[in-house]
């Protein structure tokens, strides 16, 4: 099954394209807890609230264990967030106006008149393959294309009589498409006839010889301007020669810039246009728009479909995305963009952090194990439906998050929470439980030490001091000892690519019930933190040590509060 974030037996797809979205995103580099309760919380607000649309998303790659958990109850990943800063999708992009290669630059004008735009993409098989603009236009009513003489590409003889809002007197033509040479008859009918060849168009007055005399010589078209009258002469030869004679209002000038316009807009379109992705913020977005000529940016899909037309008015309002953070409420911790985001909830377990917001938030803070737990208790709360997948998910959350229960952030309530899941989902609690953490503690061979220690890091300030702290689960300490040197060595690029003035990492063993710590840094701090403890291989063994949020990162914080 795939995850229903919206009822679809209560809301239409019509309704679904206009509901405001809300994107419900963990911390960076994501452990199951924070995909878990982001996917299990965005269920839980669309049941409650059907007016918008909730979306779990992430800011980071899934771990391994995250990935089986999902795998195990199908469920969808939730949706890559590379920032919150806002983007192209944010924006309220009407579906766009365009043309097909060959519409006549008339109606193009037309367009642009009627819809009061300045742009109009011509797209071929779904594909936008240039753009007319008013300039185009301007070029095409004040010279005649650069071509000299006038010459009508291959035009549908309907096209050319709807744009001339010509009367068709008669029509004898084989191949209703018109081609080839435009002329005048304003030079001396000698010479005039020295320039046509067969297939030509004529534009001519109210002169019966000299009508004659051109459909004689091959005219395919002939226009007659102003109005003028056709001798019946003229209609039988036409006939005879399978010609074709139009009648318009316009004097012969007028008739040839009409003529212009009955072109179609792959010869005067630009092919030139910039692009952007839904994908691309906003911010390159103006980059791009004020710095074109076209003052526009066009939007295509990964497949270059055209979705909409960005222009500077687009650009003007004020578009946030907004979002509810959960498993975190650290700036250190959160998402990129997050300052340019609109944050509407917070729902986590840990230690209060730098996080700020400009208007009142809903924000929900409990000591447990887990944030999956406080978004059961929620569904409880509530009495919301919640579906045997979503009860997977965040059982998963509850699991990985306590270790099963054995780390010291360990509450009742997570017991009490996760047995309610056990019993929707019809699962032996401790069995899977085990298979969740077995597939956490699974490290990939050929590992760089360095990813693996990206994986589950966080950062944390204390005044003009920071550290950050990696975590990775283990059942054997000594796989790890045998790449200790490599660890040392990417603990220490680490610490310099975040910028921090220590940088630990937890080698945690659930089975012994104890962590190795490596640092970069001073040592001092964990010798005075964690008074006693005993040295292993050139790491520090601290028994009892589980936890980072509790166990781990409290005492840090503590030792570098007082020595500040």
């Amino acid at each position: 099954m795939l995850l229903r974030i919206i009822p679809s037996d209560r809301i239409s797809s019509t309704e679904v394209k206009t509901l405001e979205r809300v994107y419900v995103v963990g911390h960076r580099n994501p452990d199951t807890d924070s995909v878990c309760s982001a996917i299990g919380y965005a269920h839980y607000k669309a049941e409650v609230e059907k007016k918008k649309q909730f979306i779990p998303a992430r800011c980071g790659e899934l771990t391994n264990e995250a990935l089986f958990v999902l795998d195990y109850f199908k469920v969808r990943p939730p949706i890559f967030l590379e920032t919150l800063e806002p983007t192209v999708e944010d924006l309220e992009l009407k579906d766009p106006i365009f043309v097909s290669p060959d519409t006549p630059v008339y109606d193009v004008a037309m367009l642009m008149e009627g819809k009061g735009i300045k742009n109009v993409p011509v797209v071929s098989r779904g594909k936008m393959i240039g753009v007319v603009t008013e300039s185009n236009l301007a070029r095409v009513y004040v010279r005649r294309l650069k071509i000299e003489p006038l010459v009508i590409h291959p035009v549908p003889l309907e096209q050319l009589v709807r744009v001339l809002k010509a009367e068709v007197v008669c029509d004898h033509l084989k191949e209703k498409t018109i081609s080839g040479k435009v002329h005048i008859a304003v030079d001396a009918l000698h010479v005039l006839l020295g320039k046509i060849e067969i297939g030509d168009v004529v534009i001519v007055g109210d002169n019966e010889p000299s009508q004659i005399a051109l459909l004689e010589k091959g005219a395919k078209l002939m226009i007659i301007v102003n109005n003028a009258p056709v001798s019946s002469r003229v209609l039988e030869i036409a006939k005879e020669k399978g010609a074709a004679v139009l009648r318009v209002k316009f004097d012969a000038f007028g008739a040839a810039k009409l003529i212009n316009l009955a072109l179609p807009v792959t010869l005067v379109m630009s092919k030139k246009f910039p692009t952007v992705t839904k994908r691309d913020t906003l911010e390159d977005v103006k980059n791009i728009v004020f710095t074109s000529k076209l003052r526009a940016a066009f939007v295509e899909d990964e497949k270059g479909k055209l979705l909409g037309v960005i222009t500077r008015t687009d650009l003007m309002k004020d578009v946030r995305k907004k979002v509810i953070l959960v498993d975190h409420n650290e700036i250190t911790q959160a998402p990129e963009g997050v300052e340019k985001a609109e944050i509407l909830e917070i729902i986590d377990h840990h230690r209060l952090g730098g996080l700020s917001t400009l208007n009142p938030v809903f924000f929900y803070n409990e000591p447990v194990g887990s944030t999956s737990t406080i978004v059961t208790e929620f569904f409880l709360r509530d009495g919301v439906k919640m579906e045997r997948e979503i009860a997977g998910v965040l059982l998963a959350g509850i699991v990985s998050d306590t270790l099963f229960f054995k780390l010291s952030t360990t509450t009742e309530k997570d017991r009490a929470m996760a047995g309610f899941l056990a019993r929707i989902t019809k699962l032996d609690l401790e069995k899977f439980a085990k298979k969740v953490l077995k597939e956490g503690m699974k490290i990939p061979e050929n590992v760089d030490p360095l990813d693996l220690l990206k994986r589950d890091v966080k950062v944390y300030e204390m005044g003009e001091e920071s550290f950050a702290v990696s975590q990775i689960m283990t059942s054997d300490f000594s796989v790890l000892l045998k790449e200790k040197e490599k660890f040392a060595t990417a603990l220490k690029s680490l610490k310099g690519e975040l910028g921090v003035t220590h940088c630990f990492v937890l080698f945690t063993n659930p089975i012994e019930e104890a962590s190795l710590v490596m640092v970069e840094g001073d040592q001092r701090i964990l010798e005075k933190a964690f008074d006693g403890a005993e040295k292993k291989d050139g790491l520090f063994l601290l028994k009892g040590v589980m936890s980072r949020k509790k166990d781990f990162v409290p005492r840090i914080g503590d030792i570098l509060r007082r020595e500040r």
